[in-house]
């Protein structure tokens, strides 16, 4: 009698797509295989699969966490599992700011004052991101800062007033106890 052996191929992992959000939440992490099923691990040996699949959603991550994928073909897996990093960016603080209405209506200078340093960039309202922390001619009303860290993520603060008077308004000065005038002229 014939005795048939079949030999399959251990697969190997061709690729992995890590991911990253700013703050905490769901990451989507990817990963390709030669052949057969790929199963995600929350250990480099050892554990229970956490799901199997191209691509995989970890929820509820408020740390930067490293997960580890393999692929199955019938009884062969792969030789190790290869590790794909689900990354949490901190989100920049909260910014803070001064309005200066010493040049008069319409002509606020607003200054972020925190937070500051290398990395950081502005924007206010839905204008276009500097790395200057003022902004000048600023009309009366209702404003927003945002500020952006290095890694893309981004924090609103709170909506501020910007209401500016003249500078050097008119003022009347009386010269006598009565008297009567009509339009603008004394």
């Amino acid at each position: 009698t014939a005795v048939i052996a079949t030999v399959n191929a251990i697969p190997t992992i061709t690729g992995t797509t890590p991911g990253s959000r700013c703050g905490t939440g769901t990451v989507i992490l990817g990963a390709t295989a030669s052949a057969g099923t790929i199963n995600w691990y929350a250990a480099s040996t050892g554990g229970a699969s956490l799901g199997t699949g191209t691509s995989f959603t970890t929820l509820s991550i408020s740390a930067t966490t490293t997960y580890y994928v393999d692929a199955t073909t019938g009884t062969c897996t792969t030789a190790s599992r290869t590790a794909v990093i689900a990354t949490i960016n901190a989100l920049p603080a909260t910014p803070t700011q001064t309005v200066d209405c010493s040049l008069g209506f319409g002509q606020a200078v607003v200054t972020v004052i925190g937070p500051l340093g290398a990395g950081y960039e502005y924007r206010l309202d839905a204008g276009t991101y500097q790395t200057g922390t003022s902004f000048t001619a600023v009309a009366n009303g209702s404003h927003t800062i945002t500020v952006r860290n290095a890694t893309g993520c981004t924090t609103t603060g709170g909506s501020f007033d910007v209401s500016c008077g003249c500078v050097n308004g008119p003022t009347v000065t009386l010269s006598s106890l009565s008297g009567t005038t009509c339009g603008t002229t004394p």
